[in-house]
This record gives structure tokens, C-alpha cells and sequence, in this order.
């Protein structure tokens, strides 16, 4: 298996033929869309813009979609539900088809969409994925980062994926084999350090910290989102 890591969207250099590609975005656009589907969401269209979302809903019916994203962490104006993996409760989502667009999650999907296999990861599917990976030849795993800039927990869970998935014979480039030592060296700390980098630091302060709590969860969500024909759903198992 040939892995590798692309620090920010602007460093993925397009997926190997056949191969796949894995969008992390820790806090909070990965963990929210893993949790919309684990909570019976129908599917999940992520977009790039607020208008495009709004021009999406229109042929449903109001009682069959939601929007929801943000921008600047904040629930957009006009949309049922934020960025905060919290509010998409089984009472809310069963059903439903959830239109999405946040600042950097669903910019990274659509730098993907080309891929072959385009899976969402997390820390909170974190086993999930490794194992719907494991008969890939190879796999780029991107990192969503915030604002075109490296989010140390979007490091830090690819080189956790990394890490598992170099098992036996493996390739890794350098960005995957750096993220996997600074997932390493994390180690127990891993929750604590992480709460406290810049974006971290940024969600708190604005009352979102029970949003990072909840997605340093590892392996609390057992699914696997997968796009396909611009649809996420959950892969089969």
C-alpha cells in the first residue's frame, strides 16, 4: 500500500487511478457529517456556497431537508443547524436529506470529488475507515486545515489513519510518515494538546466546547461516509 498525506487542500496533488481518498476535518465538518449519518440522516450533499445549498433545497420538500454549515463557526443565517456534530440527534436527522457547506470541510470534498473512492474521516470513525481502506493499493489522506493553513488535529488523525494502515508492506511519502510520528508522540495526550491549538482555542471560546469533546471520541461512530455522485452515504458494511 502506497500512502500518503496531503497537509492542506492546496498540497493534494489528485489520487492515484484507482485509488483513495480520505477528508479529515477534525473540528468539526468530518465529525458532523459522520454523526448526521450514524444518526439516520438519508444523505448528506455538501457544497461549497450558501447559495448553492439554498438553490439544492428547492425541490424538496420542507419536511424531507435541512441546511446546515457554517461560516466564521457560526450557524449560517436561515439554516436549521450549525457545524455542531451535537445537534444532529437521530430526533432530528432520521430521514432527512442534509445539505451542507461549512469554510473548510466541504471545500476539501470538492477537491476530491475526482477521486475513485472519497471516504470522511475522523477521529470518531477513526477504526472504521482504516478498515474500509485495507484493500486499497494506495490512499491519500487530506487534511481539511482552516483557512488554507495546517490544523494540527487534522495531522494528528491522519497519521493516527496512517498509522494503522501501514501495516505489512507499505510506502509512506513524507507528509504521512511525519503525521504518524506526531500522532505517536501525542500519544495519552493526545485530547489535551489538541483542545488547545488555535482552532481549538477559537471553538471554546465561542461555546463549543463540548463540539471537541465529542470528536476526540475515538471510534465512538462506527460508520463510514462515502461520496458518491455527490451524495454522502454511509458505505455498506
Amino acid at each position: 500500500m502506497r500512502i500518503s498525506v496531503a497537509p492542506v487542500p492546496g498540497e493534494f496533488a489528485g489520487a492515484e487511478p484507482g485509488g483513495a481518498v480520505v477528508v479529515v476535518d477534525v473540528f468539526r465538518a468530518s465529525t458532523t457529517i459522520t454523526a448526521a449519518l450514524a444518526g439516520g440522516g438519508r444523505f448528506v450533499l455538501p457544497v461549497a456556497d450558501v447559495e448553492q445549498a439554498v438553490k439544492l433545497a428547492e425541490p424538496y420538500a420542507e419536511n424531507e431537508v435541512l441546511l446546515g454549515g457554517e461560516r466564521e463557526c457560526q450557524r449560517i443565517e436561515g439554516f436549521q443547524l450549525g457545524n455542531s456534530p451535537r445537534e444532529y440527534t437521530r430526533e432530528v436527522v432520521t430521514g432527512k436529506v442534509i445539505i451542507f457547506t461549512t469554510t473548510n470541510g466541504t471545500r476539501a470534498l470538492a477537491a476530491a470529488r475526482d477521486a475513485s473512492d472519497v471516504l470522511v474521516g475522523s477521529f470518531v470513525n477513526f477504526g472504521a475507515v482504516a478498515d474500509a481502506l485495507a484493500g486499497h493499493e494506495a490512499v491519500t489522506v487530506m487534511c481539511a486545515g482552516n483557512d488554507g493553513r495546517l490544523s494540527l488535529e487534522d495531522f494528528a488523525c491522519a497519521g493516527g489513519l496512517v498509522d494503522q494502515l501501514a501495516k505489512g508492506k507499505f510506502q509512506l511519502d513524507d507528509a504521512a510518515l511525519a503525521a504518524r510520528a506526531t500522532y505517536r508522540n501525542l500519544g495519552t495526550g493526545l485530547a489535551r494538546v489538541l483542545t488547545s491549538t488555535e482552532h481549538a482555542l477559537r471553538l471554546t471560546g465561542l461555546g463549543f466546547r463540548a463540539d471537541l469533546e465529542f470528536a476526540l471520541k475515538i471510534d465512538s461512530l462506527p460508520v463510514v461516509p462515502r461520496l458518491s455522485e455527490g451524495r454522502i452515504v454511509v458505505l455498506p458494511s
